[in-house]
Parts: C-alpha cells; sequence; structure tokens
C-alpha cells in the first residue's frame, strides 16, 4: 500500500521520529509551538495534509485511509521503519486508521483532543452541518479566523492566552484555507465517521489527551476512546479547551515526552 501525493513538510530536531497529524482545516504550524518542546529529544515530522497549508492540491476526491497511506509514505521517504504518531483532532482520525494499517511500525499513539467513529462516537461529537460549512467559507479569511476562535468553541483563549489567538489569526490569515480544499475535507471526515473502527485491535501504547473544558470534542469522547482501546492511558490538561495544546504546550511537550520515551523504550 503505497501513496503517490507528495506533502509538504517540515521536520525538526534529532532523535526517535513522531509524525504529528494536523486537523481540520488546519496545517502543521498547529504544532509549532509544541515541537519546540519535542525537537530536543525527538525527530518531528510534521506534514501538511493533502491541499492543507503548503501541501499541493487534491486532484481528486481522497478518504481518510487516504490520508493514512501518504502520512506513511511520508515516513517511507525519510527511512523511518518505526515512530511514533501524534494525532489531532481530525489528524486523530488519519492516526488511527494509520496505526491500524501499519500496527509493526507505531510504536507509539498519542490522540489529542478527538474521537473515533462509528454510532457510540457520533452521539458525542455531532459533525457540523455541510450548509453551515458551507456559509462560514463564503466569509473572507480574517473573518473565518475570527469565528473559529470565538469564544463559544475555545472559551480561554482570547481571556488567557492572547499571544496565541494573535498566533493563530495571523496564521490562519496569512496561509487561508483553500474553501474547495475544506470540502473534499468534510466529505473524507463525514465518511469516516459512518463506520466504527476496530479499535480493540491497537495494541501499541497509547495516550489520549483532552482539554477539560473542550467544547468542540467534548472530554466524554476521551473517555470513550480510552474505554475502547485497550491499555489506553487518559490524561486531562486543567482550564483549558480544544486548542490546550497551544495554549499550554510546554506542558503538553513534557507530557508527549515522557510517554514516547516509554514507548520507544518498550519496542
Amino acid at each position: 500500500m503505497h501513496s503517490t501525493y507528495k506533502n509538504h513538510v517540515v521536520t525538526v530536531g534529532e532523535g526517535f521520529p513522531l509524525i504529528c497529524l494536523p486537523g481540520f482545516g488546519s496545517a502543521n504550524w498547529v504544532f509549532a509551538k509544541m515541537a519546540e518542546g519535542l525537537a530536543d529529544t525527538f525527530t518531528v515530522v510534521m506534514p501538511d495534509n493533502r491541499g492543507m497549508g503548503r501541501s499541493p492540491p487534491s486532484t481528486a476526491p481522497y478518504s481518510i485511509n487516504d490520508l493514512a497511506l501518504d502520512a506513511l509514505q511520508v515516513m517511507d521517504e525519510r527511512g523511518f521503519e518505526r515512530f511514533g504518531v501524534i494525532g489531532l483532532s481530525m489528524g486523530g482520525f488519519i492516526a488511527q486508521i494509520l496505526t491500524l494499517t501499519a500496527p509493526k511500525r507505531v510504536a507509539g499513539l498519542a490522540l489529542l483532543c478527538t474521537t473515533s467513529s462509528g454510532p457510540e462516537f457520533e452521539g458525542h461529537f455531532p459533525l457540523m452541518p455541510e450548509d453551515q460549512l458551507r456559509a462560514i467559507y463564503t466569509l473572507d479569511p480574517l473573518a473565518r479566523a475570527r469565528l473559529a476562535l470565538d469564544a463559544s468553541l475555545v472559551p480561554f483563549l482570547q481571556t488567557r492566552y492572547q499571544t496565541i489567538y494573535d498566533y493563530l489569526i495571523q496564521m490562519r490569515t496569512t496561509l487561508p484555507e483553500n474553501p474547495a480544499e475544506v470540502f473534499l475535507q468534510y466529505s473524507a471526515v463525514a465518511s469516516f465517521m459512518k463506520q466504527p473502527l476496530p479499535l480493540e485491535r491497537i495494541r501499541c501504547p497509547v495516550l489520549v489527551l483532552s482539554g477539560d473544558k473542550d467544547i468542540l470534542v467534548p472530554p466524554e469522547n476521551a473517555h470513550l476512546l480510552v474505554k475502547k482501546i485497550p491499555g489506553a492511558r487518559l490524561h486531562f490538561i486543567p482550564e483549558t479547551d480544544h486548542l490546550f495544546f497551544l495554549e499550554k504546550a510546554p506542558d503538553v511537550a513534557d507530557l508527549l515526552k515522557a510517554f514516547f520515551r516509554e514507548a520507544h523504550a518498550a519496542t
């Protein structure tokens, strides 16, 4: 199983490799703050998903499975046979498929502010209606960015982490999403959500992280992931929301360091 797509990739640091998979409508810059705390110990590989950031446009509709094959291709191209995986929000979907597709290659899996598929998870994570998404993408990039960072979605961002808010506005307006690419990604997510994954087959060490006040992907999803994945650990980041990995990046990096050091040592 191979992908022919060529993702744009940023790599920092030296050491055991970690691939970081970004979420819906975003690019690898979402990992930049966290990567600062990981690069002294790991090689942090940060691809842009298809059609996002600086990656080439998509040439046809695709699935989350295709994005997982893209991620494997990224690691193949760099000669990384075994590695850790960090999946953030929608990137967690890709990470789950990648781990199930190539279980012998994944030393450890970290799932951040994410959920999974099938009726049981859908009850805790209602997908935004497509017409609502299309209405959002009629707005200019700055208005879209402000809407995505509204206090009703990420309540702590502007009140406690103003510099992070400013950074996100800058990145979302400097590298605005192509609406056509966003709708392709939405279709991939909608298809993914319909069929449950055999999460019980995941055997590598798994760490589930969530902001304890996440509104977009409520903490119930984290509890359900830990229930479904054998041996998975759960850690909540206090007084944070869906963007906890930016709001408390050093703390999250320390948790991930400890987890992947242990996972790598066990292989």
